[in-house]
């Protein structure tokens, strides 16, 4: 029987050996997820002892992480915007990136003055965008849409967890397709890599997230060009479009939805400087 310290020493050796960044301390998350613990929890029990099957558990999952797996698959979580989602294979992993998005529907959201809001949030994946929303938005509700029948059960379960489930609805549709109705604030993190790009792709992405939520055709902009007409017909009058933005890309995706009737309002950069959240509102009203 091997103490936590043991365990601990053992994950992150492997981990280093497969040149994971900081070995030390997602060997720590990847025992906390085994034992149960909070990462509080594992710094205070150093000398507590694993039996058996949890230090099986806790090294297969090493080896897995050290072949670059990423570590929210081999947990089955990862926190946005201070929440803990559900995520499989079926879905993106959750980016704090995206959280421009949340900061900057919230900021509209107050500023309007906005009662009852009703939320499109196309390409729903995990649900965190929309989830997010209505959890700092109590009078709002939310339709998710997702091609994947696998994706929309993840976000069912994460809205169920996070007490939105009578608020937060979802549709199977390829975007905007299976919905009819007004929305105040639409939401999208649309794929937005080039393919020719995903050799350059680290190899938790490349390998591991599910192709339809990564690529967007040889220069990335498909997604966009089939989504622009879909949130002009599905934005309210005075609402607002906040759409992720693949680096570099911001200029041609406001082309994109202006040719489609849409004006770009407001650009927002990330925490890393980059133009993450183009900001969209309708050309004519009525």
């Amino acid at each position: 029987m091997a103490s936590v310290e043991q365990a601990l020493r053992q994950a992150a050796s492997l981990l280093a050996g497969g040149g994971i960044a900081d070995p030390r301390h997602e060997a720590r998350i990847l025992l906390g997820h085994v034992m149960g613990l909070t990462r509080e929890q594992v710094l205070l029990r150093h000398q507590s002892s694993m039996d058996a099957p949890q230090m099986a558990n806790l090294i297969g999952l090493a080896r897995r992480r050290a072949a670059h797996e990423p570590i929210a698959y081999l947990t089955g979580a990862r926190e946005f915007w201070g929440l803990s989602f559900d995520v499989t294979r079926d879905t993106l992993i959750p980016r704090p990136d995206s959280e421009t998005l949340i900061e900057a529907a919230l900021q509209f959201a107050n500023r309007a003055a906005l009662n009852s809001p009703r939320i499109l949030d196309l390409g729903t994946g995990s649900g965190c965008l929309l989830i997010s929303l209505l959890t700092e938005l109590p009078s709002a509700e939310g339709v998710g849409t997702d091609r994947s029948y696998a994706a929309l059960a993840v976000a069912r379960r994460n809205a169920s967890r996070h007490g939105v489930s009578a608020r937060a609805h979802f549709a199977a549709g390829s975007w905007g397709h299976a919905v009819a109705q007004h929305f105040d604030l639409i939401i999208a993190n649309p794929p937005y890599i080039a393919a020719t790009a995903r050799a350059g792709l680290m190899p938790e992405v490349r390998d591991h997230e599910p192709a339809e939520a990564l690529y967007a055709g040889a220069r990335g902009d498909e997604a966009y060009t089939a989504i622009a007409p879909e949130v002009l017909g599905l934005l309210a009058p005075s609402g607002r479009a906040f759409v992720e933005l693949g680096a570099g890309l911001g200029d041609r995706v406001a082309t994109i939805f202006r040719t489609a009737g849409l004006t770009e309002c407001e650009r927002r950069k990330d925490l890393a400087g980059i133009a993450r959240c183009g900001v969209f509102k309708r050309e004519r009203i009525g």
